[in-house]
């Protein structure tokens, strides 16, 4: 009885081999292209052999399908440990335990963390293969489907052939735009690096590795309508030892940039980064866009210019998580006794942490 492909790539990670179920699985990524079996399965595949670049963009996809996973959120806690950002990790292992408070895993991997988790050790542990008790693991999947497939093959491969190839087709028309131009050259990959380090000052120090996957990933999540996560990889690089190349290449696809809207954020919360975050590093966010909530204080208006600082977080007067001075070119209409919610452009004045204010949105109801 033929098997599914997925459920053939499922069977080689269980024998270690994951290579095999990575290229099997690649020659179906049309067929699959909506499903998040396939790009988790993927994602684990990539991950156990240790191409976390390509595990990151599976679990990604996988993401955009679902987003509460065990399996799922389990990968991508492995790929921030693997990286040392155990701060990160941490919330998405705090995540799986909302979903399962008895995950043997998710335990295992804080009690690491808390104990034993310093960079060193998760280089050790990476190295020899030990941190992998720490990944999800590919159970085989059970059912009628099996036989199903098996019954409708012959039918399905012709419409799987048609499938195919509206998909390929309309994943062309899908794309947000052309970045052709922007493609690294051979010339680019072979020069990645700045061969010159004296004459400046580089807040990231990245390797020929690190610089490639921030901007292959700030590309990825351009066209997936992710502009502040491209962003941040952007301001990584630009921010780094990156040859002049990559770097003007970077800014040319900030060009193609879009300005949110309130409705933006709405459907793509994980675009909205929080004050905690954005303050731990601002240059890593400058120009990323976010909405921020909380009371104004201090409000002025000077030569037309608006300026306030803002209580962030303080709209149920309870807590501030923090206090932001905010611009508006435009005297913008707000009732300073009401929580506000505003809209703005990340900035840095003086080294310091600034908003320079786009649109300002107030509930109807005082309070």
């Amino acid at each position: 009885m033929s098997r599914a492909t997925i459920d053939e790539a499922r069977s080689l990670i269980r024998k270690k081999k994951y290579s095999n179920a990575i290229v099997l699985l690649e020659g179906v990524r049309e067929l699959y292209r909506n499903s998040f079996d396939y790009y988790l399965v993927l994602g684990i595949a990539c991950l156990y052999s240790r191409d976390y670049g390509n595990s990151y963009r599976n679990f990604d996809e996988a993401r955009h399908i679902k987003v509460q996973n065990v399996d799922l959120l389990l990968g991508q806690a492995a790929l921030y440990l693997v990286r040392g950002d155990t701060s990160t990790a941490i919330g998405y292992y705090l995540d799986i335990l909302d979903l399962e408070p008895e995950n043997k895993k998710a335990k295992a991997a804080l009690e690491f963390v808390r104990s034993k988790g310093d960079y060193e050790t998760i280089v050790k542990w990476t190295d020899t293969g030990k941190i992998e008790e720490f990944y999800p693991e590919v159970a085989e999947k059970k059912g009628v489907w099996p036989l199903v497939f098996s019954i409708f093959a012959g039918g399905f491969a012709a419409l799987a052939i048609l499938f195919c190839m509206n998909l390929s087709k309309a994943r062309q028309n899908a794309q947000r735009a052309d970045l052709s131009e922007l493609d690294l050259t051979a010339s680019d990959k072979s020069g990645l690096q700045e061969k010159d380090l004296s004459g400046g000052v580089y807040k990231y120090i990245l390797s020929d590795s690190q610089i490639t996957q921030a901007y292959e990933k700030a590309k990825f999540y351009f066209q997936n309508y992710r502009d502040n996560s491209s962003r941040v990889e952007i301001n990584r690089i630009l921010n780094s030892n990156a040859s002049q190349t990559i770097k003007s290449k970077s800014e040319l696809l900030i060009s193609y940039f879009e300005e949110p809207s309130f409705d933006s954020f709405s459907s793509r919360p994980e675009e909205n980064f929080t004050y905690s975050t954005v303050a731990a590093e601002p240059a890593l966010y400058a120009d990323c866009w976010v909405v921020w909530s909380g009371r104004i204080s201090n409000a002025k208006t000077e030569n037309g210019v608006f300026s306030c600082d803002l209580l962030v977080g303080y709209e149920n007067l309870e807590r501030v998580d923090g206090i932001v001075p905010v611009i508006f070119d435009v005297v913008p209409k707000i009732e300073g006794d009401r929580a506000v919610k505003i809209l703005a452009q990340v900035k840095l004045k003086d080294g310091k942490l600034c908003l320079f204010g786009r649109s300002v949105y107030q509930p109807l109801r005082k309070n």
